[in-house]
């Protein structure tokens, strides 16, 4: 009793072909279990998902406002950071100028003693 090679290849196909309708068939319903469950956690949210929905152009509007808002303060930063490097050196200048000032009057009471 011989089995030709074409009958054992044919077996070999068979059988591969039969684990793969298998594993199909248990990724098939693998895959509707996850879609119930999807649908359901839809389903349970479905209120809140509304909401959220209902009120995303509201949420981007505030997103712009503060987008702006930020872009009005760093302008506003950056002003008062310049003022304060010009008061500097304006306090600088004076402070140079009461020093010699200073200097001055030592050195005039200084050479009257």
């Amino acid at each position: 009793m011989y089995i030709k090679l074409s009958t054992l290849g044919f077996i070999c196909l068979g059988m591969l072909i039969a684990v793969a309708l298998i594993y199909l068939i248990i990724l098939i319903h693998k895959l509707s279990q996850t879609v119930s469950k999807v649908n359901l956690i839809i389903d349970k949210n479905e209120k809140n998902i509304s909401e959220v929905i209902d009120s995303l152009p509201e949420i981007c509007e505030n997103i712009s406002d503060i987008g702006e808002n930020a872009r009005l303060v760093t302008e506003v930063v950056t002003e008062a950071t310049a003022s304060a490097v010009e008061a500097k050196n304006n306090i600088s200048e004076y402070l140079v100028i009461i020093k010699d000032i200073i200097g001055m009057i030592r050195a005039i009471f200084k050479k009257d003693k």
